[in-house]
């Protein structure tokens, strides 16, 4: 963990995302998740500009067309896009660990079987399947929704957990039997161990690494399909459609990123800086997540050097203390009709 903070683009990544996470969370908390909003501007009585208003020094990243400041509603939106994808990278990878490590520990024929299955998930588009599971459970009927909001999420949660479930397991399953089929893991079997404790001993211990490059990974792709479901109009929770003859463009029930894109989208020809705030802070955020893995993918290889020089090291000093053995190093001596060599 010390060389990890010490490295500069997982620091960088690390701090842009905690402090949108800690400062949405503080808007939660201390402003009720209150949003600052101006519709109008008047001078001497008189309005003088209406929304939106452009970036200024009043409003940084300017104001949508209700005057909603942009600034306030990224930051009030920002945990639940990264939270949410958090949650659905931290349960694929905890799902595929363990069904994973079975498969490879204990079913291994039944992986064989089922591999080929589940390499077909690699190549389908994981947006297109979601937004035709999605469609009918998240876009507003015109009498309103028949389900309430958390059972909407919770569906919208698990299906987007288990789409990238099937690859994220065989992922796991070839890397535990790589391990598995380790010098070091043949002998301890042979010495008595159990599947199971080479597992919690020896595997686990090998694989944690990989399991957090593969979450940081997963938490990226997440947000790109968040954001790809967006612009299909397939906002988290729900979708609130205007059925009236004026047709407002749709709502985000929350001020979720791939919602406001979905939702300010209509504007990219006339106001083009409303949509690309959350465009914008969407690509920033996996820029970040790209230096984290950057960042921790350099510290485990400067560490696996550093081990592996010192272990060549260690075998280089020992064969400098090696005796060079000729026949000179014996005397033969003879002992009834026997020869021997005696060092």
């Amino acid at each position: 963990m010390k060389h990890i903070f010490k490295n500069k683009r997982f620091l960088v990544g690390f701090s842009f995302i905690s402090v949108l996470l800690v400062t949405s969370v503080m808007n939660t908390i201390l402003n009720e998740g209150e949003i600052r909003q101006k519709a109008a501007i008047y001078e001497n009585g008189q309005i003088v500009d209406t929304a939106p208003f452009k970036p200024s020094l009043m409003f940084p990243l300017g104001t949508d067309a209700s005057g909603y400041d942009l600034l306030h509603v990224i930051i009030e939106g920002a945990k639940y896009t990264i939270g949410i994808s958090l949650c659905i990278a931290f349960l694929q990878i905890l799902i595929g660990a363990v069904i994973g490590t079975l498969f490879s520990g204990y079913m291994t024929k039944i992986l064989k079987v089922m591999e080929h299955f589940l390499s077909t998930f690699s190549v389908i588009p994981i947006t297109l399947m979601s937004y035709f599971i999605l469609i009918n459970v998240l876009s507003m009927p015109i009498d309103g929704f028949a389900e309430p909001f958390y059972k909407r999420a919770s569906f919208e949660l698990s299906i987007l957990v288990l789409l990238p479930l099937p690859s994220v397991i065989l992922y796991i399953s070839k890397e535990t039997q790589k391990i598995l089929n380790t010098e070091f893991v043949l002998a301890s079997r042979t010495l008595g161990a159990g599947t199971f404790r080479v597992i919690v001993f020896h595997v686990v211990k090998h694989l944690i690494q990989k399991l957090v490059i593969l979450f940081i990974q997963q938490l990226n792709q997440i947000l790109i399909i968040l954001a790809h479901l967006g612009l299909l109009k397939m906002f988290f929770g729900g979708t609130v459609i205007d059925f009236s003859p004026m047709q407002d463009p749709p709502k985000t029930l929350s001020f979720e990123w791939s919602g406001l894109i979905g939702d300010y989208f209509e504007m990219l020809y006339i106001h083009p800086f409303i949509v690309l705030v959350p465009i914008a802070f969407f690509a920033l955020t996996i820029v970040s997540i790209n230096l984290i893995l950057n960042g921790l993918e350099s510290v485990y290889e400067a560490g696996y050097r550093k081990s592996t020089d010192e272990v060549t090291l260690h075998v280089t000093d020992s064969e400098k203390d090696k005796r060079v053995i000729n026949e000179y190093d014996f005397i033969r001596i003879k002992n009834k009709g026997e020869e021997r060599f005696l060092s």
